[in-house]
């Protein structure tokens, strides 16, 4: 376990300078954000630079430098072809979901679910409070394995307790997405993509230097064990997998109000564009540095210790704190997004829309921003119980995208493109969906599912599930109504 001393005065300042410029970042969003629609969508001004490095940072989280790079250390290469999930994911929404998204040019995803199915005796009252609440929940579960990582990395360079270094990193992020709002946060996420993206290049020569290239990293990897280069999770597990994320991308709220906050319909384009580059690089990146891991340290005993590892030991004490920024980058930038959108579900949706329409400006915002504080505590909790949801930082993260892509993603995809779906058909599919991938993930982890369906994620069924409740509820009872279809389509 690394302490100050073992680490070095360079790489701690060097951290230090990075939270400083972090938290510089959150005064002056402090000072810019002036109402709730600014803390949320940052008054819609957000330009195509900015806008293509946050969606590339919000998505890239502890799951991508701690999780990913911990997964491909545990079964080599075969894990890589995840990427084309999300790449799928992200295709399909630059053509059917985001432009039509900003288009519309609400807040929130419930926004548009209380519109699009507000048939439900209550002007879109219910769903709205049901899709805020599922966020919250989902979003409960992530930010949860974004703090068991930080737990991991503080307790390496500090030497302090895995919890203490949760409550560190939990302060932090309250500290500055509380009150910078979208607009910090977006502009912090072009500062940590940038880190994020130099931290996977740099690393790949250095740690191939110490292995002695590739050819000796493919022979180690062969002589450790020949799965490694092959498939050590099998085909179904990696392909499933792919699904979750991709349907977890899809329908991912904390993305949506990303393209919310940007100033029209091809900035949107032109940043889904881009983050695919980015997306390339550092997962080329994590798949050769979680690799060469394990064959210079094999016997970790945790594989989401290894970039940790790799700082401390191998990269020196610029290069490793610059990965180390990079990996709190990919948290920090995951974090306060979701942090907004689930305190904009419970302060926008619940209490500005439901509780107190009538609320001030000013009221709103700073029920937000309580709402932040809220929703950054209580995954405290949760991730010191993380072994109920998966243990590793990356199966934390795929129960998160499968709830969130089972959940979400149809509704968000048929909703703008079917005019026969309807409020029920929607109810029906999304809580078919959420109870569907909660029964296969602990029906797995009990044993009950097992053997090949095992292999499974649940996602599939879940989605499956959702599309079935969605058609049926959909035709078994009346056509939506023309106030429900008219922002959406012609009629």
């Amino acid at each position: 376990m690394a302490v100050i001393g073992t680490v070095g005065w360079v790489f701690i300042i060097t951290l230090a300078l990075y939270f400083m410029v972090i938290f510089g970042i959150g005064v002056y969003g402090y000072l810019k954000t002036e109402d709730e629609e600014d803390f949320l969508v940052a008054n819609r001004e957000i330009g195509p630079a900015v806008g293509a490095a946050t969606l590339s940072a919000t998505q890239m989280s502890a799951g991508t430098f701690v999780g990913t790079l911990g997964v491909h250390y545990l079964t080599g290469v075969s894990f890589v072809y995840i990427w084309i999930g999300l790449w799928m994911g992200w295709l399909v929404s630059l053509v059917f979901v985001a432009p039509q998204m900003r288009r519309f040019g609400e807040i929130t995803v419930p926004d548009f679910i209380a519109v699009r199915f507000g048939d439900d005796g209550t002007g879109g009252d219910r769903m709205r409070a049901f899709s805020a609440l599922l966020i919250v929940v989902a979003y409960t579960v992530y930010i949860s394995a974004q703090y068991t990582g930080a737990g991991l990395i503080f307790q390496s360079i500090f030497g302090v307790s895995t919890e203490m270094g949760m409550a560190i990193m939990v302060a932090i992020i309250i500290a500055y997405t509380a009150f910078g709002g979208m607009r910090a946060s977006a502009l912090s996420d072009f500062v940590q993509i940038i880190i994020m993206t130099v931290g996977a290049i740099i690393s790949i020569p250095i740690l191939l230097g110490n292995i002695g290239g590739v050819g000796e990293l493919e022979m180690m990897l062969t002589s450790l064990n020949p799965a490694l280069l092959g498939w050590a999770m099998t085909p179904l597990e990696v392909g499933t997998i792919a699904l979750a994320f991709g349907f977890g991308m899809l329908g991912a709220p904390y993305e949506i109000v990303r393209i919310y906050s940007m100033r029209d319909e091809q900035t949107v384009r032109y940043a889904i564009g881009t983050t695919l580059i980015f997306q390339i690089l550092i997962g080329a990146g994590v798949a050769v540095v979680g690799m060469s891991m394990r064959v210079l340290y094999p016997q970790l005993t945790t594989p989401d210790l290894a970039s940790v590892i790799m700082s401390i030991d191998v990269l020196g004490p610029i290069l490793g704190a610059l990965v180390i920024g990079a990996i709190l980058s990919a948290m920090l930038s995951t974090v306060d997004s979701i942090m907004i959108v689930s305190a904009g579900a419970i302060a926008h949706d619940i209490y500005a829309e439901l509780l107190n329409p009538d609320a001030s400006e000013n009221r709103k915002l700073w029920a937000n921003r309580i709402s932040v504080i809220f929703v950054g505590i209580i995954p405290f909790f949760l991730a010191l119980y993380g072994e109920l949801l998966g243990g590793l930082v990356q199966f934390i993260v795929l129960l998160q995208a499968a709830i969130i892509g089972a959940t979400f993603s149809m509704p968000l995809l048929l909703g703008l493109h079917w005019d026969r779906m309807n409020t029920t058909g929607a109810f029906a599919g999304m809580i078919l969906g959420f109870i569907s991938v909660l029964v296969w993930h602990f029906g797995t982890d009990a044993g009950v599912i097992s053997g090949v369906l095992a292999q499974i994620d649940p996602v599939v069924p879940g989605v499956i599930m959702c599309l079935v409740g969605m058609i049926a509820g959909s035709y078994l009872t009346s056509k939506p109504s023309r106030e429900a279809l008219a922002p959406f389509f012609d009629v």
